[in-house]
């Protein structure tokens, strides 16, 4: 069997220090991904870093500023700067082959993939698992106070987002700026979408219309039975991703 290599990391962010593991196989130069965590991040994607790393892919898991004791303060107006930080990291790694690198995604992770993957070029493609589409429908005016209770209770213990008019503000403003609608229009990667037919949280129809916006080459994939989390689909969704990676990294 092969040998993996597992170790907490940290790096800097606008200052800041970002909470991360890697995930890598004992190699001279690897393929490597980012994952992009949801909200609040309970879904940690480790058995997936696993087994891409068996297979011989870098994988690093990391926490946005503020998030699961990253310092700074939780903004979503943060998510596409610690993203980029995570990935001049990974690029700075002597094992790590800096011209694939790529990103994955879970949820509201889509936001800033979606976002930085838009703007860099050098990123060879991304795989957004049951991510979050038209954020409006969330986050927009006259919806948002239906939900920020729940985003707020969400995060007790696991997010330090401050006070909560500015975190309001920040999720408002977040709709015009990280909108996987728009952004996922001008990536020009190869992009996968991976959904579970029973997703309660982002519904295969609305990840749908994301996927029908994104430019080609993409791939759909849908997992029968899985739920947002993939609680009961672990395995197939792990396929699926090293698949593609195998492919387009």
């Amino acid at each position: 069997m092969e040998s993996i290599i597992v170790e907490n990391v940290t790096f800097t962010s606008e200052g800041h220090s970002l909470k991360g593991r890697i995930y890598r196989p004992d190699a001279e130069k690897t393929p490597a991904v980012a994952i992009c965590h949801g909200y609040p991040g309970d879904t940690k994607n480790m058995d997936l870093a696993e087994e891409l790393a068996l297979n011989g892919i870098t994988v690093l898991i990391f926490y946005y500023q503020g998030a699961w004791g990253s310092e700074g303060t939780y903004r979503f107006a943060n998510f596409a700067s610690s993203t980029v930080s995570a990935i001049k990291y990974l690029k700075s790694l002597p094992y790590v082959d800096k011209k694939r690198v790529g990103l994955v995604s879970h949820s509201m992770g889509a936001l800033p993939l979606t976002k930085v993957m838009s703007g860099d070029r050098s990123l060879k493609t991304g795989v957004l698992m049951s991510p979050a589409s038209d954020i409006s429908k969330w986050l927009g005016e006259g919806v948002i106070d239906n939900i920020f209770g729940v985003f707020v209770n969400m995060a007790a213990g696991k997010l330090s987002f401050g006070p909560q008019e500015e975190y309001k503000k920040d999720m408002l403003a977040a709709v015009e700026t990280l909108n996987p609608m728009k952004n996922i229009t001008k990536i020009k990667a190869p992009l996968m979408v991976v959904v579970g037919s029973e997703d309660k949280v982002t519904a295969p129809e609305d990840c749908k219309a994301l996927f029908m916006v994104a430019n080609d080459p993409k791939k759909w994939v849908e997992i029968s039975g899985a739920d947002h989390g993939y609680s009961e689909h672990r395995i197939p969704l792990q396929k699926a991703v090293l698949a593609w990676l195998k492919e387009h990294l």
